[in-house]
């Protein structure tokens, strides 16, 4: 009776066993890729960005400041891009000032709210999260969030978006 494995490794005396496990695998890899191309349904994921313009609101800024805020700046997130500056309006910044059980609103001299418009592309996943850049959540209400662009870095609030169609 012969062995399985003879004295010079083998496999019944024809095939060595390297040479057997190297043709295992390649058998495998080719049944995989058989399947994989030929047999499972392809799926394709596309994602369409659409343009969006949203709002974000700056407090609390220095007159000096606020001017360094221009139209047709390009806006960034952690160095992502996210948009560019369409439009910049501000207002007196009013803060509320409670006193003997009343309530009372003053404006900070030469503090402002700043508006900055922001035209980007945009993303909506299966949730209805709004992704611009592909990468960079946008919600109404965030957190404030630190953007930076060619000569100022802020902390602000998105207050709108409108998503084009």
């Amino acid at each position: 009776m012969k062995r399985l494995i003879d004295e010079k490794g083998r496999l019944f005396g024809k095939i060595s066993v390297i040479d057997f496990t190297i043709i295992c695998l390649l058998v495998v890899v080719a049944i995989g890729a058989y399947v994989k191309f030929f047999v499972l349904e392809q799926t394709a994921v596309t994602v369409e960005d659409s343009p969006v313009h949203y709002t974000l609101e700056i407090t609390n800024v220095r007159d000096w400041a606020m001017h360094n805020i221009r139209e047709g700046d390009a806006v960034f997130v952690t160095g992502t891009y996210v948009g560019t500056v369409t439009g910049v309006t501000y207002g007196p910044h009013e803060v509320i000032v409670p006193s003997d059980g009343t309530v009372w609103t003053a404006y900070l001299p030469d503090r402002y709210v700043v508006w900055v418009d922001i035209e980007a592309r945009a993303t909506v996943d299966g949730n209805g999260r709004i992704m611009v850049s592909r990468t960079v959540p946008t919600a109404v209400g965030n957190s404030p969030t630190t953007f930076t662009s060619r000569y100022a870095e802020f902390s602000a609030v998105v207050r709108e978006i409108d998503l084009h169609d």
